[in-house]
Order: structure tokens, then C-alpha cells, then sequence
């Protein structure tokens, strides 16, 4: 009888052996990286197969996606409270924050992956961007003087990845000198040069990278932000997005300038500022009207530049998890 019953079973084509466990390997993942999408499936599932379709055909996803074996995969399972296939699971920076059943419609996949994993920096600054109601002689005087610096060949003279590091010593908001080679001595730097706080953009950057500090420590960087803004108009910038990294005055951007990133606003596009309400010779502190292009570098402990962001859009700023992955490839 029990030979009959092995036959049986065999035919129907079920395994005996039990399936590899992989909870660990799952737990790992899902703790190393920031968003996970967690697809809880099962091969005899028919609405897993539905959402397996959809979630790999999404393009540009700002999450890892990662398969759990309802069958198999019992201690994770277990330990999170699952007790059904046909499930995702969002967990962000090894939390889980929300979770949701059998749903098969594709509009409403993506709403829950678009309400669950934040956007990048970038396309947060683009939708920015879309919404603005500059009128459009403005917002053309703007793309034009962007052209033109495209033109003028900036970016294939500014320092880049592969060039060695120029040291300097400048003030924070506080007056204290920092010098970037004594800071070296303490691990890679992650070097920003922003344009100042009256830039929208620039806040959101440096909001982006406040809320990534951790990480960015974590993984060895310490960060330094520059702009020519004055020391007070840098402290008004700090405690508007109540940032705890350094954030320092480059007058006249002297520092800058030898990075080879700064440029001066045509009288067109200063007159467009002005209707804006930016004034910058308020902000600097002088009337210079130049500011530098969107940079952002990691230095190695050798003044090795091992990355770096250079564009003349302004709106174009370095993503967090590009300066993560080159610090950890330091480690």
C-alpha cells in the first residue's frame, strides 16, 4: 500500500523533497537594500502570474523586486504573518510599510508601488519643474542661456572623475576655517557645490542628501556642501531644511572657480531673476552675479575624484544612490 501510494504521488508529479528554505537569503536582501517590493507567489497561483506579468514589464522601477516562494519560504512567511499567496509586501530601508491582496489590475499595481517607494531626486525635481508657471518668454531666456553654456565647453574643463582633488580652506556658517585635505585624513569626502538657498532646487537637493546622511556616513563619506552665498544667507539655508552637515561660504567663488564650474548670468537671464524676486547680490554679498553649475564629487583618501556630477541644467543634480554605490566600492 505504501509503495502504491509513492507511485501515485509520483505520477501527479509532487515532489516529495522538500523545497530549500531561502528565509535567509530573503531577510539579507531585503535589509541591504533601501526599497523591496516583496512578491509573495505560488507556481499554481493564477493571479501571482497575472502580477508577475505586470511588475516585470514595469520599466523603470525605483525598487528591487523579489520573488517568495509561498510553498518554501514558510519561516519568512511565517515570521512576517503571511498566510497568503497572491501578495505584495513593501518594505522600505528593512521595514515593512504596507501590504496588499490579490490585486490583478495593473493601475492599481502601480499605484501601490508609486505610493510606497518615494520617487528619486530626479524625477521629483522634474515634476517640479512641469508644474512651474513661469511665463514662457522667461522660461525661453532660461533654456537659451543654458544652451549657450552648453556651448561654451564648461563641462569638458571643470575637474572630473580620474582628476586629483584641489584643496581649500573656507569657513562654515559658523566662521570656523574646515580645509578639505585635513578632512581627508578622516575618509572620502562627498564634495557639492550648490547655487544658494533662494534656488528651489538646491534645497531639494540638499534635503535629499540630509535624509541620506546616515547612510552616507554609514558607508564612510563625510559631506561637504559649498555655495557662494554668505555665511548668514548658508545659515538661513541650514536651518530652513535643518541640515547637519557642512555647509560652506565660497566667496566670490574663488573655490569653485578653480574646479572650473562657475559661470556668470547674461544680463537677460539676470533681468529674468530680478522678476523673481532672486536677488543675488543680497545672498552673495556682492555683485558679481556668478554662481557655479550643479557639481557633485567623492574624493578618495588620496584626493582621487572617483565620481562626479557635472550639468548645466540646473535642475539635474546627483542622485543619492549614485554617490552611495561609489562610496561603498571604497570599502
Amino acid at each position: 500500500m505504501k509503495y502504491f501510494l509513492l507511485t501515485v504521488l509520483l505520477t501527479l508529479g509532487i515532489n516529495l523533497q522538500a523545497k530549500e528554505d531561502n528565509s535567509a537569503k530573503i531577510n539579507k536582501f531585503v535589509k541591504e537594500n533601501k526599497n523591496v517590493l516583496v512578491h509573495v507567489h505560488a507556481t499554481w497561483c493564477p493571479s501571482c502570474k497575472v502580477q508577475k506579468k505586470i511588475l516585470d514589464s514595469m520599466k523603470d522601477k525605483n525598487f528591487e523586486l523579489l520573488e517568495v516562494d509561498f510553498d518554501s519560504d514558510k519561516k519568512f512567511l511565517k515570521s512576517n504573518k503571511v498566510f497568503q499567496q497572491s501578495m505584495l509586501i513593501a518594505f522600505r530601508d528593512g521595514k515593512e510599510s504596507k501590504r496588499v491582496f490579490g490585486i490583478t489590475k495593473e493601475d492599481k499595481i502601480m499605484a501601490f508601488t508609486k505610493d510606497n517607494f518615494p520617487s528619486s531626486l530626479q524625477e521629483k525635481m522634474n515634476k517640479r519643474r512641469s508644474k512651474s508657471k513661469a511665463p514662457s518668454a522667461a522660461k525661453l531666456t532660461m533654456k537659451q542661456a543654458e544652451e549657450r553654456l552648453r556651448e561654451s565647453g564648461i563641462i569638458a574643463k571643470a575637474k572630473k572623475k580620474g582628476d586629483q582633488y584641489i584643496d581649500f580652506n573656507l569657513p562654515n556658517i559658523n566662521g570656523k576655517s574646515v580645509k578639505l585635505s585635513e578632512k581627508l585624513k578622516d575618509g572620502p569626502i562627498i564634495l557639492t557645490f550648490y547655487r544658494g538657498g533662494w534656488c528651489p532646487y538646491c534645497n531639494m537637493q540638499l534635503k535629499a542628501y540630509q535624509e541620506n546622511l546616515e547612510k552616507f556616513e554609514e558607508a564612510g563619506g563625510q559631506l561637504i556642501a559649498i555655495s557662494p552665498e554668505s555665511m548668514e544667507s548658508g545659515s538661513t539655508t541650514v536651518k530652513k531644511n535643518e541640515l547637519k552637515f557642512e555647509i560652506l561660504t565660497d566667496d566670490l567663488n574663488k573655490e569653485a572657480r578653480k574646479y572650473g564650474l562657475v559661470f556668470k548670468l547674461d544680463d537677460d537671464l539676470k533681468e529674468v531673476y530680478l522678476k523673481f524676486g532672486l536677488d543675488l547680490e543680497k545672498n552673495q554679498g556682492n555683485d558679481s552675479w556668478e554662481v557655479p553649475i550643479p557639481a557633485t564629487y567623492v574624493i578618495d583618501k588620496t584626493g582621487k575624484i572617483v565620481y562626479s556630477f557635472l550639468n548645466v541644467d540646473y535642475v539635474q543634480r546627483a542622485e543619492p544612490s549614485e554617490i552611495l554605490s561609489a562610496l561603498k566600492k571604497l570599502q
